[in-house]
Formats: C-alpha cells, structure tokens, sequence
C-alpha cells in the first residue's frame, strides 16, 4: 500500500491553510474598505452642513426651555445634550445613513458642550469620555457664532479627523443665553487595522474557523480519501496487479478520472497478456527452430547412418560397424540437444522474447552470488532478436563476472536503452576502476562479440578510483 504523506504535509492541510492565509487579509480588506466607504459618506454629510444644521436645532429647542426666572439646571442641560449625542449617531435621521461606522471607529464619537456667555462650561455629554474643545476666551469664533447662529471651527484630517461646530442659545426673546459646542473625532479607518478590532471581527473568525472545518471535511470525505484510493490502485497496478480497480462510480471528475483509470488498467493487463503470449510464441518458434536446425537434422542423419548399417551387415561388417559407431554419436548429440531444450522449457526464468526480463534475471543470479546491489534502466520494448540477444547477454554475464572477480564494487547499474535504430546496453559499476581494455580474454571476447554485431561498437571506461563502465551499441531491427 502507498506510503500516507504526514498530517501537515497533506492536501487538506495545506487547503485550510491557504484559506487562512487567504482569508484573513481578504476579510480585513473588505471591512476596511466597506467602513472607507462609509467614513467618507459621514463627513460628507457633515461636510455640507448637516451637523451645523442639527446643533443650531439642538441649540434653538435649549434656548426655547431658556428664560431668566427659572434657567435649565445642570442636569437638564446635560440631558440635552445627552439627547443631541444620541441623534447625531442615529442612522436614521442621524448625520447619515452610515452613522454607525462611528461607534465602528470609536467608543466615544461625539462630545458635545453646553457653556455660559462668558465661556464656562455648564453640562457636557457623555458622562463618561472626553470632552469638547471650546474656542480659546476672546476668540472671535465665539461673536461671529452670536452673530450668525452657528460658526464651523477648525478641525483636523489626520491622525483624527475633527469636526466642530459652535452655536449660539437664544431663549424666546433672542437674548443670548450660551452657546452649545459639538465635535465629531474618529480615526482614520486604516488604523482599524492595526488598532482595535470591531465587533464584527469574533464573527468573521468563527465564520472562517467553520468554513475551514467544512472545507477540511469536504475535502477528507470526497476528494482526499478517494484520492488515495487511487493512489492505492496505482501502486497495485505498478507491481503488475491490475486486478485492483478504483471503487468509485460518481458522476464528478474524481468519479470519471478513476473510470479511465480502470479502462486503462484493464488495457494494460489486456496488453500484458498479449505480450506474455508473444513472448510464449517466439520463444516456441525459438525451440522449433533449434529443433529443426539441431534435432531434425542429426535424426535425419542417424537416418542415413542406420540405413547404410543395414545395408552393409553381412556384407562388410566392419563398415557396418563403423556406421553404428556414427549413429551411437549422432544419438548422444540429439540427447544432449534435448536435454538443453527441456532444461530452457523448465526453466523458472522469464521466457525469450524480450532482452530487458532476460539481463535482469542474468543480474539477479550474479546478485545472488555476491551480494551486490543491482539499479536497472531497462527499455521492456527491446526485443530478443537473433542478432544481439544471445551476444549482448554474453557481453552482460562477463562483465558481471568481471565485477565479480576483479572490481571490488558494491553496486551495479545495467541500462538498456533504444534510440532510433540503435540499441545502447551499459554495465556500470562503483568499483576501483583502471581496467585495461588491451589485457585479459575477457575483454577481448566482449569487444569481439560487440564488433561482431550489425553496427557494433565496443567501449571500456574505467577511470582509477571511479569504477567501470562497459558501453556496447548496435544496430536494431538487422539482420546478421
């Protein structure tokens, strides 16, 4: 079965974490841009009068309750204001219809001020909070508000903007009474970033907290589970059991991707067998021709010698004997054939046919020999063709016997590869190295061999300290 990749290293993992990573940033975007939106909507709404208007009605509704026997009190005062704070946050018929993205942006948005004409400071809301910042003693905002009704004072754009307006209280009589101070002070909303969270924030991380999880479960349930499903399959089917299939019939693209799979792997077993089969077929046309160039010829042979035999007896018994002593050589030739034939036909090994399954198994019994650790790169393609097969094992068996005998190495690599119309077979090995190519039988047989082939070509590698490597090439497809 395929290896599970760790926790942290799967495909669900790395999902919820992108949506973290994701998410958070992209939350944060949009509240700040929806609460950009609506910070400027606010100020151009008291920009173009609308707080001037609703402090002079505030101021006009305190100077109404205004007269000389019985003023308002302390706490009547501050009531009003109160009041006057409390409909300048309304959405409503507030400031604007985005006046809550001032308790978004602050606890405490407005302050507002009642003082004497003198200056002096006679209720103030909210209880709690800062206060208003009048105009200095003797500014002349405070007689041109008198003078006028209301004056806008100056404010500020960064890091708060400040808004202030000043109005004059007139009881019924138009006597002056006071005046009534509100200011408006938010921050910026890019310091909402890094500032203090709203309230909205709990919400938008336990939304993201969810949707992950269901985005985790979603993808655990119908994407990673069946994922190694087909992973599972895969690795069956790379060991050559395509008997396992995916178990999987929806109609998404999982579903339809582990259909083809199936059909491909019902192919590929499909093609397998032909292959087993045409193996089994040219290594039987194999036998018969060795038969019939071996076997049938001696037996026609021992036909002929057995024939003449009989024919002499009686005659010239001592060619008659001669005969016998032929045919009995004949009989132990065709014996001998035989025998190797029926050694091949019960052989475990895999059947002629290909190259690649006949070197590996050629390295296989070195390996098990010596111990040594066997890489192979094998084109499965390759046929075993009259012209190279035989030879180009023999090349292989010496110079694993020579890894064996001389080199010392450890590990063995064999690669076999077609390019074009060329074969390229290579025997490397990690070993000593510093063969020399013009010294030993070895050698000069697998150079023979290797030339002896259609487009034959012989070449030894063998650096000291660095291993050997042997390079055969030929022509594929010719005919010797």
């Amino acid at each position: 079965m395929s290896q599970r990749r760790h926790l942290l290293q799967g495909l669900t993992f790395k999902l919820a974490l992108f949506y973290l990573l994701l998410a958070v940033p992209a939350l944060a975007l949009i509240q700040w841009t929806i609460v950009s939106l609506e910070f400027h909507e606010l100020f151009e709404a008291v920009d173009s009068g609308r707080m001037a208007a609703m402090t002079r009605e505030a101021a006009d509704e305190i100077g109404q309750h205004w007269n000389s026997d019985e003023p308002p009190g302390h706490m009547e005062l501050a009531t009003r204001a109160e009041a006057l704070v409390l409909r300048l946050e309304r959405p409503q018929d507030g400031l604007a219809p985005s006046s809550y993205v001032m308790l978004e942006l602050s606890k405490v948005p407005i302050a507002v001020g009642v003082y004497d004409t003198a200056g002096k400071v006679l209720a103030t809301a909210p209880e709690s909070g800062w206060l208003a910042t009048p105009p200095p003693a003797g500014d002349a905002s405070w007689g041109k508000a008198q003078d006028i009704g209301s004056v806008d004072l100056p404010g500020a754009e960064s890091p708060e903007r400040v808004r202030r307006v000043l109005a004059a209280i007139r009881d019924g009589n138009g006597q002056l009474r006071g005046f009534l101070l509100t200011e408006l002070r938010l921050p910026l909303p890019w310091r909402q970033l890094t500032g203090e969270k709203s309230f909205e924030w709990p919400i938008l991380l336990v939304y993201l907290v969810v949707f992950s999880l269901a985005t985790a479960f979603f993808m655990v349930r119908w994407v990673t589970r069946r994922l190694n499903t087909i992973a599972d399959a895969a690795e069956s089917w790379s060991e050559g059991d395509f008997s396992t299939l995916i178990p999987d019939e929806s109609g998404d693209e999982l579903g339809r991707l582990s259909r083809d799979l199936n059909r491909m792997a019902c192919e590929l077993m499909s093609l397998m067998q032909s292959r087993a089969e045409l193996a089994s077929l040219q290594e039987r046309q194999r036998i018969a021709r060795d038969l019939h160039d071996t076997v049938k010829q001696k037996a026609f042979a021992l036909n002929l010698q057995i024939r003449a035999a009989r024919r002499l007896i009686g005659q010239d018994d001592e060619a008659a004997k001669t005969r016998l002593d032929d045919s009995f050589e004949l009989i132990g030739g065709i014996q001998r054939q035989l025998v190797n034939v029926l050694h091949e036909l019960r052989s475990e090994g895999p059947p002629r046919g290909f190259l690649a399954p006949r070197l590996r198994d050629l390295a296989e019994r070195w390996a098990r020999l010596s111990g040594l650790q066997r890489e192979f790169d094998l084109d499965d393609s390759i046929t075993d063709h009259a012209m190279h097969g035989e030879a180009l094992l023999r090349i292989a068996e010496e110079a694993l016997a020579n890894v064996l005998r001389h080199s010392g190495a450890t590990q063995v690599a064999i690669r076999l590869h077609r390019k074009d119309e060329q074969i390229a077979l290579t025997i490397a090995d990690n070993g000593v190295g510093g063969a020399d190519s013009s010294s030993g039988m070895g050698l000069a047989n697998m150079r023979a061999r290797a030339e002896a082939l259609p487009g034959g070509h012989f070449e030894l590698i063998s650096t000291p300290g660095a291993g050997t490597e042997v390079r055969v090439r030929c022509n594929y497809g010719a005919r010797l």
